[in-house]
């Protein structure tokens, strides 16, 4: 009796893992329906500053293009815009005094229609009410689309893309920052080359720092990093000019990817905004793990070498009676 009971539940069993395997591969199926590269959309420009005053109305626009190889169709949504944490990881949700410009958009028209290759412009409209207060007011429009290659799919892909906004307010305005904290190495073990500064916005108006990085040889002199260079990607990895948003702090970091296993060079640090400019030099020693663990190893042997070199001595010494 307990063996077919056990061969019951084993039979049901199989049939359960059967039906979830065949739900899984055609779920599975329904999400492979676009493959990467088939609905890819672009927008232009990716920020954009407004200047306004209380009772104004905007006009504005957003280019919107179709880069990838299927056709799709897309609507435009308003959402406010903050950040999470000093590494600004965007926010799309969360409301504040700050966030007030989403309410202010629309659109005249929001369906839309792209084919490959093909680009837009889009329209948006700015209300801005008679009472705001000045300062700060951040928004996003997000472009989105919900197609996929499967009409009948029962799981459809969504793309977002978001183009931010930053809106200055006439009116009552507090512009202030401070340094929070910066890093500049001075030993480097095997590790990427980065150095960092944590800028606190006092204001309530958002402002751009200027962050540079230059880097030279320091027995020769050469220039090997500056805010001037440009890598592979079109990336300057020796500067960057991030916003930072009112009421919060923002880290930045600038890494030299270049850098060589072993060398001693000369590394200097700015970090610029509104009317401060801080200036940071470090002498820098790069050295791969295994060498500096090597040396060290080396330096002990010494050490160890010496005391029992001074014990031989001290008891070689005639003894006074």
């Amino acid at each position: 009796m307990l063996k077919k009971v056990l061969r019951l539940l084993f039979v049901f069993a199989c049939v359960i893992a059967s039906g979830v395997t065949q739900a899984f591969y055609s779920l599975n199926s329904n999400v492979l329906a676009v493959e990467p590269g088939d609905i890819v959309l672009q927008i232009n420009p990716a920020e954009q500053t407004l200047d306004l005053y209380p009772g104004m109305t905007f006009t504005g626009t957003l280019k919107v293009k179709n880069i990838g190889r299927l056709p799709f169709n897309f609507n435009l949504l308003s959402r406010p815009y903050q950040v999470k944490n000093e590494s600004y990881d965007p926010d799309f949700v969360t409301e504040n005094s700050y966030t007030k410009l989403h309410n202010w958009l629309s659109f005249p028209e929001t369906n839309f229609h792209l084919e490959p290759n093909e680009e837009i412009t889009v329209l948006f409209n700015v209300t801005v009410p008679d009472d705001v207060p000045g300062g700060g007011q951040y928004a996003a429009i997000i472009v989105e689309t919900r197609d996929s290659a499967d009409e009948n799919a029962t799981v459809r892909v969504v793309s977002q893309v978001a183009g931010l906004l930053y809106a200055h307010v006439a009116g009552e305005e507090h512009i202030g920052g401070v340094l929070m904290q910066h890093s500049l190495p001075s030993l480097l073990l095997g590790s990427p080359f980065t150095a960092s500064a944590t800028v606190k916005n006092d204001g309530n108006l958002d402002f751009r720092i200027r962050h540079t990085l230059s880097i030279k040889d320091f027995f020769t002199g050469n220039e090997v990093l500056s805010p001037e260079t440009i890598d592979p990607n079109g990336d300057t990895p020796g500067l960057a000019t991030p916003v930072v948003l009112p009421a919060t702090s923002r880290s930045n970091s600038l890494t030299w990817t270049g850098a060589p296993q072993l060398g001693v060079f000369k590394a200097v640090q700015t970090v610029s905004f509104l009317d401060q400019e801080y200036t940071f030099e470090q002498i820098v020693f790069i050295c791969p793990i295994w060498l500096a663990g090597g040396l060290l190893f080396l330096v002990i042997l010494m050490i160890i070498w010496l005391i029992l070199r001074h014990r031989k001595a001290k008891q070689s010494r005639p003894q006074a009676f």
